[in-house]
């Protein structure tokens, strides 16, 4: 009896595991997404009324902050930045550095570009994690499951 209660429970866990790497994966897709949306909202204060960062970053909404997995009140891009690190990858993380340090100076124009070519490379990133999704996703649960599985007839 305890030995089929523990082979169930470990199933059980296999299978919580394989719901959150599917959450942590989708996630990862959401932050992307919210990286651009900010970055849009930055160049359109910028373009509109060329203020200071701390004060784009101020006046902005909080479900944008809330899609990079940032607390609302966040009070400048690097901690922005750190907060949303977990679900970015590499490339994306090291992208995403350069727009932080660059954002903010230099004149108005090639503040403007910068914006441009981050959203544009980043849409591409976006779409590339998009259509990686369902095969990340059912690795994700294949994993958890067969290990949670092979875990339960192993200790059997």
């Amino acid at each position: 009896m305890l030995k089929l209660f523990g082979a169930l429970l470990i199933l059980f866990v296999g299978g919580v595991s394989a719901y959150l790497a599917v959450r942590y994966e989708k996630k990862r897709l959401t932050v992307l997404e919210g990286w651009i949306d900010l970055i849009l909202y930055i160049r359109g204060q910028i373009d509109c009324y060329l203020m200071p960062m701390p004060e784009i970053l101020a006046s902005g909404d909080r479900a944008l902050f809330e899609a990079c997995m940032s607390p609302a009140n966040a009070a400048d891009l690097p901690e922005i930045l750190h907060a949303s690190s977990i679900y970015l990858d590499g490339g994306t993380k090291r992208l995403l550095e350069g727009f932080v340090r660059e954002i903010g100076t230099g004149y108005r124009e090639e503040q403007l570009r910068r914006c441009d070519y981050f959203v544009d490379v980043l849409r591409t990133q976006r779409e590339k994690t998009a259509t990686e999704l369902s095969a990340r996703i059912r690795l994700a649960v294949a994993l958890c499951l067969c290990t949670a599985l092979g875990t339960a007839i192993l200790l059997w």
